[in-house]
C-alpha cells in the first residue's frame, strides 16, 4: 500500500472538499466519478484506478480522536492482508494522512442513512446476522484491541445523567460477573456499512473495530434498526437467545441506546426526525428494566 506524505484538508464549503478530493485522489493516480456518502468527518466517492472501480475515502477532521480511529482503520487493513478475516473486506490500495484509497466492493448499502426507515425481508436480516456471526468467529493474532473501556463507559452515561446511580451500579456489577471475554466486533454495523450483493453481505468502515462483549454487533443493528424493522428486530432477538449471551448482549444495548440519545441531541432541530428521539428514550427505558430483571432473576 503507497503512503505517501499529504497536506492538511483546506476547510471550506462542499464545492471546496470536493475540489480538495479531486486534487488528492489525482495524485493517488484515481479519477473521481461520484460521491456516495458525507458527514462532517469525511467524504467518500467512487472512482477509477487504472481501470479498476475503486473508492476514495477522505478525512475532512483534524480531531485527534477521528485521526486516530483512521490510523486505526488502516491497521486493520494491514491485518486482513496477513490474516484474511472470514467475511468480504476491501483492500488498501494507497493512503496519505487523510485520503485512503480501496478496492470497491459490489452490492448496495442496506440504506443509505444511519438509522432504518423501512422493513427488511427476513432473507436480509438473516444474511446480515450471519455476515456479524462469522466475522464474531475469527480470532487474528494477537488479539484486537478493546475500543470500549466497559467501566469508563458506564460511569461516563451516568455523569450525562442518562444513568441513575441503580443503573450503575447495576452495569459495573454484570460487566464484573462477565469477566474478560471478549470476540471480534466490527464495533459499527450501521446500515450504511452494509454492502448487499445478493446472497453476499460486506462490511466496510472498519475505525471501531476490535474485541468486545458478545453481541455488540447485534445490539447496534437493534438500536438503529428495530423502529422501523421489526422483522430485524425478532430476527437479532431469536440470535441472542439461541447464542446464549442476553447479559452482554443487554448491557451493549443499554450503552448503546445512551449513546445514540448524546450523538441525536447534539443534532439540529431541523436534522431530527420528531419521533425518533421519542423511540430512542423509550429504548433506553426499557434497556434499564432489562438490565435491572437480570440481576432479579
Amino acid at each position: 500500500m503507497a503512503t505517501p506524505d499529504g497536506a492538511s484538508v483546506p476547510p471550506g464549503g462542499a464545492d471546496d472538499m470536493f475540489a480538495a478530493l479531486v486534487a488528492r485522489a489525482a495524485a493517488a493516480g484515481v479519477g473521481i466519478e461520484r460521491i456516495v456518502h458525507r458527514t462532517d468527518k469525511a467524504v467518500v466517492a467512487t472512482g477509477r484506478q487504472d481501470g479498476r472501480p475503486v473508492v476514495a475515502k477522505l478525512l475532512l477532521s483534524d480531531d485527534p480522536y477521528w485521526v486516530g480511529r483512521r490510523q486505526h482503520e488502516l491497521r486493520m487493513y494491514e491485518l486482513f492482508a496477513d490474516h484474511p478475516p472470514p467475511v468480504e473486506v476491501a483492500q488498501a490500495l494507497w493512503c496519505d494522512n487523510h485520503l485512503t484509497v480501496l478496492t470497491q466492493l459490489p452490492g448496495q448499502r442496506l440504506h443509505d442513512q444511519r438509522h432504518l426507515t423501512h422493513d427488511v425481508s427476513v432473507p436480509v436480516a438473516r444474511l446480515v446476522l450471519d455476515t456479524l456471526d462469522t466475522l464474531a468467529g475469527w480470532m487474528p493474532a494477537p488479539a484486537l484491541p478493546e475500543p470500549v473501556d466497559y467501566h469508563g463507559r458506564i460511569d461516563a452515561e451516568h455523569a450525562a445523567a442518562l444513568l441513575d446511580d441503580a443503573d450503575q451500579h447495576t452495569l459495573h456489577t454484570l460487566v464484573e460477573q462477565l469477566g474478560p471475554a471478549r470476540i471480534v466486533a466490527h464495533g459499527d454495523p450501521l446500515p450504511t456499512n452494509l454492502l448487499l450483493d445478493g446472497e453476499r453481505c460486506a462490511l466496510v468502515d472498519w475505525e471501531h473495530a476490535g474485541s468486545y462483549l458478545p453481541g455488540y454487533d447485534l445490539a447496534l443493528p437493534q438500536t438503529v434498526g428495530a423502529a422501523a424493522s421489526p422483522t430485524l428486530a425478532v430476527t437479532i432477538t431469536d440470535r441472542v437467545h439461541v447464542a446464549g449471551i442476553t447479559t452482554a448482549y443487554h448491557v451493549n444495548l443499554l450503552l448503546l441506546a445512551c449513546r445514540e440519545i448524546r450523538i441525536h441531541t447534539r443534532l439540529p432541530a431541523a436534522d431530527l426526525p420528531s419521533s425518533r428521539l421519542a423511540y430512542l428514550r423509550q429504548l433506553l427505558q426499557r434497556s434499564r428494566r432489562d438490565i435491572r430483571a437480570l440481576t432479579t432473576r
